[in-house]
This record gives structure tokens, C-alpha cells and sequence, in this order.
């Protein structure tokens, strides 16, 4: 065999064959390879635009068209962001240009260019009235039925609901597509129909992971006992901002509780504290303000139920279940800044109501924004989902901050729940 050299590179420990070393001018490759990243690299820095595809653009319309627009990467671009943020400037679209972006929607449908298509409804849906009637009877068109959003279904018309009704006893390979978007609509006849599959389930419920009826938490409602829809949250909402100011009488984020976890041994929290008749979440509440006490530990892994006495105190439910795994290093568990967060503008009950909607997600009342599944906890008194209260994306309070922190409550009950999913 023969003797192997030294890398030419004096910094390098590596040694080479003679082979190697003659084809190399003597560097080990991965020195060699090293070299051509610097130089890659040293070319980009050289050679890399600032492209403002925005510059002179001051038609609101044609500067979400841009933002729309597909763009493949390019080291030799960075391109420059909007500079009104996508959420915003969709909230001051005018009606007429809302009508226009919903066109340019429908464009995009009758070009194949469903991605795209499907992404500007959703945004339509979330922040703006415009009406996507046409848009939604274009997309059940759709053989294949690509739906990776089906929260513009909330307000589709009679007809594009009849063909779904239609289309999901035969549709095998799209129903569960298909039973959210049916969710989503929510109508009487939906009601009607998720409650006849109750009483008698279809042929194809077995090929479903769950019951019809229960695609209803999808959309944030339930089939009641009687057959009736029971929404899952509350209409009113407010957007979650960071603290600027004194805390508010209506709500406070992260505040200080005097137990520890029996579990873990951290703090408690109150993750929330809130004056639901204030807030307009309940006109007649049974007890006026809310504390939702968690373990911000314990919730990460498992479900954190919680009631308030008859003197507002908030305590740890004696029916919770530990956590079946829990870090070594608990004590080091970051922490929530204490009331870090404020009310901000009310909004939109579905303006977040999607993980993919360019916006921030913290908020009090409106939809959940589901990471994963639709995971509404059940009472531990009375076994009655719960309603949805508040969230809070740990985006908000920290730059690489991940996942969200949600609270729930059983009014009549006056118990509490946490939970928390992530990506």
C-alpha cells in the first residue's frame, strides 16, 4: 500500500494518497472542497443584488400580486420584503380591490395554478368580506380537490355545499378534504347531515381515523346531544400585543401564582387572567374574572386542568395526571416574562384561525390556531368540551420563540385548561 502524504495545508491533519495528492496539487479534499465553498461564497458577496420588486408600486392590489408570486431561489438575489406586512395590507383593501384580488384568485384557478389560487382565498377569507363564491365553485371542480385550506369554505354558498354533500359519499380518496370544508361551512344542512351520520354512520365511516361529526372541531364547533351546532369559542377577539403600557384591569399574561407544581416543582402561573364580562366574551358570566393556572412545564407534555373557588383564587385540579416524561433539567425551564403581553386591536374570530396566515398569532378569544390537531379538552366535571379562551405564540415573546400555549374554559364549571402543540 502506498505511503500516505501530508496535506499540503499546514493547518490540515490529514493525509492523502500520492494519487490524490497529483491530482490535487497536494490538499486533502476536504480542504479542497473547502477552498471552492470560500470561493462560491466570496463570488455570491461580490456579486449579490438587492432586488425591490415593490419600488414605484403603490397599487395595493399589485403589490399583493407580487407577494403572491412565485419566486425560485436565487443566490444572487435578495429580494427586499413588502413594506406594508401582507396581513395589513389585506385589511385595507378597499372592496373594489378585494373584488379584484378575488379575481386575480380565480385567474389563477382557470391558469392551474392552484397553489397559488388557494393561498390568495385563504388570505381573502381570513382579513377581508370579498366574496369567493366564484373561486369556491372552481375549486370543487377540481378532480383531485387539493385543499390544504379549507377555512374559505366558512362562507361558501348553497350550491358548492350541495356538491360537497354530494361528492363526499363518493370522493373516497378526498373525503377527508371534502368533511372539512363541510365542517367549515357549518351550515343547517351540514348540521343536519353530521348529525344523521351520528345516528347512522355511513358505509365509509371505517375508513375514516375519526366519526364524521366530530370534523365539526376542525371549523371550532361540536354536534350537541340534540343535534345542535355549539360553537367551541368566543366571536369576540383581541389581538395580543407585547406589554408597552400598565397592565390592564381586563387582562393580564403570565402572572405570578403562589403554589409550585406537585409535579415538577416549578412556579405556577396564571397563564391568563381575564374579565370575560370586560372583555365581552360573556354577558352574564358566573364569575367575572377567569385565572387559568398552569405548570408552563407540565403543559408542554400533557394537558393542565385547573378551577377557580368561590373567591376568584385559581388552584391545580386534583383530577390531573402527570406527565408520563418530563426533562432532567426542569429548573432550567424558560419562563414566561410576567405580563409580557397585552390587549392589542380587536379582530377578525378567524383572522388566525390558519397556522400558514401571515400574521402573529397571540390572542384573546376568536379561533384557535391549530399546530396540529383540533384537541379540545374535555371538563373534568362535567365531561363537556371546553371553550376555547386565549393563546399564546411563543413567537411573540421571544425571536426563535416555537409553539402555542393554549387556555380553555368550562364557564358553568369554572374550570380551566392548558395545553400546548408545536411544529
Amino acid at each position: 500500500m502506498s505511503e500516505r502524504l501530508p496535506c499540503k495545508n499546514p493547518d490540515c491533519l490529514n493525509c492523502i494518497l500520492p494519487e490524490t495528492a497529483a491530482r490535487t496539487q497536494g490538499y486533502c479534499m476536504p480542504c479542497i472542497h473547502a477552498q471552492k465553498k470560500r470561493e462560491h461564497d466570496e463570488f455570491i458577496r461580490k456579486n449579490k443584488k438587492t432586488v425591490n420588486a415593490f419600488a414605484g408600486v403603490g397599487d395595493p392590489v399589485e403589490m399583493l400580486k407580487i407577494i403572491h408570486q412565485p419566486r425560485k431561489h436565487d443566490p444572487l438575489i435578495d429580494w427586499q420584503p413588502c413594506p406594508i406586512p401582507t396581513d395589513v395590507l389585506y385589511q385595507q383593501l378597499q372592496p373594489a380591490e378585494a373584488r379584484r384580488m378575488a379575481e386575480y384568485a380565480m385567474s389563477r384557478f382557470e391558469s392551474g395554478q392552484y397553489t397559488q389560487a388557494q393561498e390568495i382565498c385563504l388570505y381573502l377569507a381570513a382579513f377581508t368580506h370579498a366574496n369567493l363564491d366564484a373561486c369556491l365553485r372552481e375549486w370543487v371542480q377540481d378532480e383531485d380537490f387539493e385543499c390544504d385550506y379549507p377555512l374559505p369554505f366558512h362562507r361558501a354558498p348553497p350550491d358548492v355545499r350541495d356538491t360537497l354533500l354530494q361528492r363526499v359519499e363518493v370522493d373516497a380518496e378526498n373525503r377527508n378534504e371534502i368533511l372539512q370544508c363541510l365542517a367549515w361551512m357549518g351550515d343547517d344542512a351540514v348540521v343536519e347531515r353530521f348529525a344523521r351520520w351520528r345516528q347512522n354512520p355511513p358505509p365509509w365511516r371505517n375508513s375514516l381515523y375519526v366519526a364524521p361529526e366530530e370534523y365539526a372541531h376542525v371549523a371550532g364547533w361540536e354536534l350537541t346531544a340534540e343535534g345542535q351546532r355549539r360553537n367551541l369559542y368566543f366571536s369576540q377577539c383581541f389581538h395580543l400585543v407585547k406589554q408597552t403600557a400598565a397592565s390592564s384591569a381586563v387582562l393580564r399574561v403570565a402572572g405570578e401564582h403562589s403554589d409550585a407544581c406537585p409535579h415538577c416543582t416549578l412556579p405556577l402561573a396564571n397563564l391568563f387572567e381575564v374579565d370575560l364580562k370586560a372583555a365581552g366574551l360573556l354577558t352574564e358570566p358566573v364569575t367575572d374574572i377567569i385565572r387559568v393556572v398552569t405548570c408552563e412545564c407540565c403543559t408542554a407534555y400533557s394537558t393542565v386542568f385547573g378551577y377557580v373557588d368561590s373567591l376568584g383564587c385559581a388552584h391545580l385540579s386534583p383530577k390531573n395526571v402527570p406527565p408520563s416524561w418530563l426533562p432532567e433539567d426542569v429548573q432550567e425551564w424558560r419562563r414566561l416574562p410576567i405580563n409580557g403581553m397585552q390587549l392589542g386591536n380587536t379582530r377578525s374570530p378567524l383572522f388566525a384561525a390558519d397556522p400558514f396566515l401571515p400574521t402573529s398569532f397571540s390572542q384573546l378569544g376568536g379561533h384557535p390556531t391549530w399546530i396540529q390537531d383540533a384537541l379540545y379538552p374535555h371538563c373534568p366535571e362535567c365531561s363537556r368540551t371546553m371553550m376555547f379562551l386565549a393563546q399564546l405564540d411563543y413567537a411573540d415573546i421571544e425571536q426563535y420563540g416555537e409553539g402555542m400555549l393554549y387556555a380553555f374554559i368550562c364557564p358553568d364549571c369554572r374550570t380551566t385548561a392548558t395545553s400546548y402543540q408545536q411544529s
